[in-house]
């Protein structure tokens, strides 16, 4: 039984399939989530599809599609069961793409294939029970099964799964306290009260661990809250042996401030499976009779001294003796230092008596306080073999096998090492093991321990024994264990493995300092810097020098670029190089170098004094020209950064614009707007000039794309960036330039001031550059305009002209200086304005040739806008296959963005599919959306937002809260004259009102919906609005005027509202 949870835990337990990567991940406990190849599939938030993916995964035996039916709808009809049970399985299929790789749906049972790549949590936590790996199964166990969902069948599953996991949680503290393992026995025992706040055994073990570690507080604690638990929920007092032992920790209360020994001051073990199985086979080699070396060896902090102390409690433990000293590298290598402090141990000072005079007399000469030396000493070898047989005598006249500990062997002096290589030859069936570490990187010339080790070597009697940095998930083990929790957030565990990159010095030390995964400051605590600071100095001059340089490139550089900068001979940065990568201060890393560690650059930098890191900026800035004098833009970022730092400001702004402009070109839209930010605080530096506005002007237009793509034209920023750029143009006496004309439009546009924009759209139009690109993107504003507004005749102009006007040679520019594609963008609003004149067929083929087109460009803002409005398209047409595609599709666009403005339109669509699907969750999601659209400037999608907003609470029955969506829009499209949607809004309010009984309402806000469709000739919204009125208002003319139109209309007959339509008349006929 795997208890301790051994690291050689069981793979099988990670997946419910056989071999092969995972590629489905379910989790049901704690919360529900479905992963596929690394995608979350949103629509698992559906309460439905969670209850019936845990119905089937929960097994892996086949389940019967008629029990299925039943536990899932026990109070509906067989039939009726049966028939939701085929739209569920219907929608399930739909839901989790190629689903017969993980479950097999026949036409009786329904299974979840114990073959496919698949991992499910509770059939994880199961296997791991099952096969005795309880810590792995207390892992997994994150919460109970599907907490929101209570019907009977999850209840009762729920139960089966909290009943194991408090039995796993039970027997891990058990064992815990059984091998005094206080931190495990904390862990496991609060996870128990955690299920049952009543366990007495486990606030007993609790209160006993916390003791163990000399935090009496805590132990008090953890019993208070145990006696609180039982009086409120049980009406009873605590048992008298548990008040009795309470009592005990109480105790005296003069005793409470000793001073106690803490197992607190001593790091966590974790991530050192492979090292700890070294170092006990070199113990279990001593332990038979053969003396040996184990050499630890690693960069400070790294765990070698940690390692060593483990070995040692657990020979203690094991009843032997250990006895420990240290080398100072301040000591000056003073001759026997360590042995001194060996021989002075408690055990190796009680045998010292049983060696008899003569050998107590030869240590005399180490240890003074034996008693004065007899006779003269014989010079030379003889003397000194005779003293260290006389020191061997002390270590080897125990029988019992015994730890010698030995720090920092590389400040030893030779004396010391040659000890340990005679006890080792001259003694080899002493049962002791010599632990000793030692950083090689920092070994003087000549040292004697390499010599030693390569001599031992050849004698088997050494392990050497490399201690590198721990994995991601090591250190986030460590952190977990340092903060007495079962695991860390996983935006602290990315954080702190950015910081530390392993160390485990730095990992404690960064954790005692409050990292948290919010903050975006580097953690730097003295210790750490001290140790750094250390390792630097240790350099020569010339070392340093170039480490200087390194740490001023930043962590990656190559060595023609160093001898470029230092302008020194090849061989001599050959030789300083090999010093750094010796001293492990360096790395190899491809075709160049790295620091080792970030913060060894963090610390080199701050020890250069700042009238030189300028010059070494420069210096670096200089040598990067020359070595990229092919294409100095792809170092543009970099070049533009030290001549930052080094106060060139002119050369600075202008290699910052340089890099806004390659980030713009590559999607990288932060970097983008962070370089000319940077460029024009650097620009007001500079004294005031035309020829210093006249670059700020350019510098605020090239910012408008990359800014708008991120905040929106509707923001704060983005309005008071097109702002500045107007008023320097006036101030310049110059023209508005045409990308700021078309900024202040947008900006107008999105705060539903369609007047204003449809003039800066007359203004690019009729701009007096003649402006090719201008005029297509005044054409395109101009259409957008006339679309919110109603004007279906005046947007298929315009939008049709931005199209025929638009020169794809001058693409890049558009790209570059307004943020997305015209054609792209055009040709999606002219489908959009097709699908509200009535053609559903040819307004998909143009959507689906935008984002044909936007995927073919890879521009995420074109993109991103393309499939906004596409998804727009699908909803209003109810095409929802569609618009679940679109969905999908969208998921991986924005995946490759933060959040974007445009994303409140697909929240809310997302949402509304959830409602359909029976979500309670979707509303609120919907009304986030609504809020969000209420920004002030940022308001052009609060119409659509409501309206999805009123169509969901109608779904839902809400219909009061419904009709104040609907009048809450309407009201909006009034004062803002955004009359596209008016007629479905009308149309959806009448239909509520008809559900509320409200008919003279219901009747006018339909005949207002006809009304305001046919004077736009929006067809599409007429047919349902006709549609609406005549099954509500039977009325013959109305019927024959909604025949006519579905005659008259070119497509859409494949689409829900067309074929409700038709049916209804139909059946009236």
């Amino acid at each position: 039984m795997q208890e301790r949870g051994e690291r050689t835990s069981i793979d099988s337990s990670l997946r419910s399939g056989g071999g092969g990567a995972v590629r489905l991940r379910v989790r049901l406990l704690g919360a529900a989530e479905v992963i596929l190849d690394g995608r979350r599939l949103r629509e698992f938030n559906s309460p439905r599809l969670q209850r019936f993916l845990a119905m089937i995964a929960l097994r892996r035996e086949p389940h019967e599609r008629s029990r299925l039916a039943f536990v899932l709808w026990p109070e509906s009809s067989e039939r009726q069961a049966h028939t939701n049970l085929r739209k569920l399985i219907h929608e399930f299929r739909r839901a989790l793409p190629g689903v017969e790789d993980f479950i097999e749906i026949e036409k009786k049972t329904v299974r979840w294939l114990p073959t496919a790549p698949s991992e499910v949590d509770v059939l994880s936590f199961r296997d791991a029970i099952a096969s005795g790996d309880f810590e792995q199964a207390s892992r997994l166990y994150h919460g109970d099964l599907l907490p929101s969902c209570y019907d009977d069948w999850v209840l009762q599953e729920r139960e089966e799964l909290r009943a194991e996991a408090l039995g796993v949680h039970r027997r891990l503290a058990k064992a815990a306290a059984e091998r005094d393992d206080h931190r495990a026995a904390i862990r496991h025992a609060e996870a128990v009260n955690d299920l049952d706040a009543a366990d007495e055994a486990a606030i007993r073990i609790l209160m006993q661990a916390h003791l163990a570690l000399g935090d009496r507080a805590a132990a008090l604690r953890a019993y208070q809250r145990y006696a609180d638990t039982l009086r409120r929920e049980l009406a009873i007092e605590p048992g008298e042996d548990l008040v009795a032992l309470c009592d005990v920790f109480r105790g005296d209360p003069s005793d409470r401030d000793r001073p106690r020994v803490s197992d607190q001051d001593v790091p966590p073990f974790v991530g050192r499976d492979q090292e700890w199985r070294a170092v006990l086979e070199a113990w279990r080699t001593s332990r038979a009779g053969r003396a040996h070396l184990a050499l630890l060896t690693g960069v400070p902090g790294i765990g070698k001294s940690r390692l060593a102390q483990e070995l040692g409690r657990q020979a203690q433990s094991g009843g032997h003796e250990v006895a420990t000293a240290r080398a100072y590298e301040a000591a000056g290598r003073l001759p026997w230092g360590p042995v001194v402090d060996l021989l002075r141990s408690a055990g190796i000072q009680q045998r010292i008596r049983a060696v008899g005079q003569v050998w107590t007399a030869e240590l005399t000469r180490l240890l003074p306080e034996l008693g004065s030396a007899i006779g003269q000493p014989p010079n030379g070898v003889a003397r000194r073999h005779r003293l260290f047989d006389a020191v061997c005598q002390a270590i080897a006249v125990h029988d019992k096998a015994q730890v010698l500990i030995i720090d920092d062997l590389q400040w030893c002096d030779t004396e010391t090492i040659e000890l340990i290589g005679y006890l080792l030859r001259a003694y080899p069936q002493t049962p002791v093991l010599i632990v000793g570490t030692v950083r090689w990187e920092e070994l003087p010339d000549r040292h004697p321990l390499p010599g030693l080790v390569d001599a031992l070597e050849r004698d088997q009697a050494v392990t050497v024994i490399t201690i590198d940095a721990l994995d991601q998930a090591s250190t986030a083990a460590l952190a977990a264990e340092l903060q007495s929790v079962e695991e860390i957030d996983p935006g602290l565990a990315d954080r702190l493995w950015s910081e530390t990159e392993g160390n485990p010095l730095f990992v404690v030390e960064t954790i005692q300092a409050g990292i948290s995964s919010a903050g975006a400051q580097g953690v730097l605590t003295p210790t750490m810097r001290s140790v750094l600071r250390a390792r630097l100095g240790q350099l020569t001059n010339g070392a340093q020098n170039l480490a200087e340089v390194a740490a001023i490139f930043g962590r990656s550089f190559s060595a023609h670029a160093i001898v470029t900068a230092m302008g020194v001979g090849e061989q001599a940065i050959a030789d300083q190089l090999d010093e750094l990568w010796r001293r492990r201060i360096v790395i190899e890393r491809g075709q160049g170098y790295d620091f080792s560690h970030d913060k060894l650059r963090e610390v080199a930098l701050e020890m250069i004094n700042p009238a030189r890191r300028r010059r070494l900026h420069r210096v670096v800035a200089n040598a990067l020209v020359r070595e990229h004098r092919e294409d100095p833009t792809a170092v543009s970022a970099q070049l533009a950064a030290h001549y930052d730092q080094a106060g060139m400001v002119e050369q600075a702004i202008a290699a910052y614009r340089t890099a806004g402009a390659r980030a713009v070109a590559m999607s990288g839209l932060d970097e983008a707007v962070a370089m000319y930010r940077r460029a024009l605080a650097l620009l007001a530096e500079l004294q005031a000039s035309p020829d210093r506005d006249a670059i700020e002007l350019d510098i605020r237009i090239a910012l408008g794309s990359p800014l708008v793509a991120i905040k929106g034209y509707g923001a704060e920023s983005s309005h008071r960036l097109y702002e500045r750029a107007q008023s320097i143009c006036r101030k310049l006496g110059v023209p508005i330039a045409p990308p700021i004309l078309r900024g202040l439009g947008l900006a107008r546009l999105q705060g539903c001031r369609f007047d204003a924009s449809s003039d800066f759209a007359k203004a690019l139009i009729d701009h007096e550059s003649g402006d090719q690109v201008a005029g297509t993107e005044g054409r395109y504003l101009m259409g957008v305009s006339a679309f919110w507004q109603g004007d279906l005749g005046k947007s298929h102009r315009f939008l049709e002209a931005a199209i025929e006007h638009y020169d794809t040679a001058r693409r890049e520019e558009h790209l570059a200086l307004y943020a997305q594609d015209p054609r792209a963008v055009c040709l999606v609003r002219l489908g959009l304005s097709t699908l509200w004149s009535g053609d559903p067929a040819r307004a998909e083929a143009m959507a689906r040739s935008a984002r044909e087109l936007a995927d073919e460009l890879d521009h995420l803002m074109t993109s991103a806008y393309v499939i906004t409005y596409g998804a727009i398209l699908a909803a209003v047409a109810g095409d929802f296959i569609r618009l679940e595609d679109i969905l999908t599709h969208a998921d991986r666009v924005w995946s490759r963005l933060s959040e974007r403005y445009l994303r409140v339109v697909l929240d809310a669509l997302r949402a509304w599919l959830d409602v359909r699907a029976g979500s309670d969750a979707g509303i609120g999601k919907i009304l986030q959306s609504v809020e969000r659209s209420r920004i002030e400037g940022e308001n052009l999608h609060l119409s659509f937002t409501l309206l999805l907003l009123a169509m969901a609470r109608g779904l839902r029955d809400e219909l009061h809260e419904g009709r104040a969506a609907t009048r809450d829009a309407l009201a909006w499209s009034e004062r803002c004259n955004q009359r596209y949607l008016v007629a479905e809004l009308l149309r959806v309010d009448g239909e509520l009102a008809y559900g509320l009984g409200e008919t003279d309402h219901a009747l006018s806000s339909l005949r207002q919906a006809v009304d305001v469709s046919r004077t736009q000739g929006a067809q599409w919204l007429r047919l349902k609005a006709l549609h609406s009125l005549a099954l509500r208002f039977p009325d013959p003319e109305v019927q024959a005027e909604l025949a006519a139109l579905a005659d008259q209309l070119p497509s859409g007959q494949d689409l829900p509202a067309f074929r409700a339509a038709t049916a209804f008349l139909r059946g009236t006929g």
